[in-house]
């Protein structure tokens, strides 16, 4: 069975953290936990090369090397953008996701979310990689950072 985000956020009292030292899994799994702290916009804000292409971590990323969860989503403010701009022209929102598994040898499945315009154009909003394509509670999560994507930078937006 596998654990709610919820419940590996707070066995590790909110980021999950890799398992036992020399352990070759938790190495790489504590690389990539390196990354996506390096990545993380806030990070990526501080250095004065940001830009809107710029690609960042969303910052509510989820590694565990025990549980063999990995959870992060990649988008950039111009990614992200798009969706603004699908729901400010007055089409309905629809999500288009679809998740490829076994793609790296660790078989972690990789997420592709975007949306439609009105000539059916696919335009991009994040990506992602996740421990699985079969389990609801990653795709869920992965939406959740999505969503706080898009209502980040709706706020942005409706100041500028």
């Amino acid at each position: 069975p596998q654990p709610s985000p919820a419940a590996i956020r707070s066995r590790q009292g909110g980021r999950v953290r890799p398992g036992r030292k020399g352990d070759a899994a938790s190495c790489s799994y504590a690389v990539v936990e390196q990354w996506c702290e390096q990545n993380e916009r806030a990070q990526l804000m501080l250095k004065s090369d940001f830009k809107n292409h710029t690609v960042y971590v969303v910052s509510d990323w989820m590694i565990d090397s025990e549980t063999k969860w990995v959870t992060y989503v990649l988008t950039s403010e111009k990614l992200t953008t798009n969706l603004w701009h699908i729901k400010e022209s007055g089409m309905p929102v629809i999500l288009c996701v679809d998740t490829t598994h076994r793609l790296v040898a660790e078989g972690h499945s990789v997420f592709v979310c975007g949306v439609r315009d009105i000539a059916q154009k696919f335009h991009k909003v994040a990506y992602g990689v996740q421990h699985s394509d079969k389990a609801v509670a990653p795709n869920a999560h992965m939406l959740r950072m999505v969503a706080k994507e898009y209502l980040r930078v709706k706020e942005r937006m409706k100041w500028s």
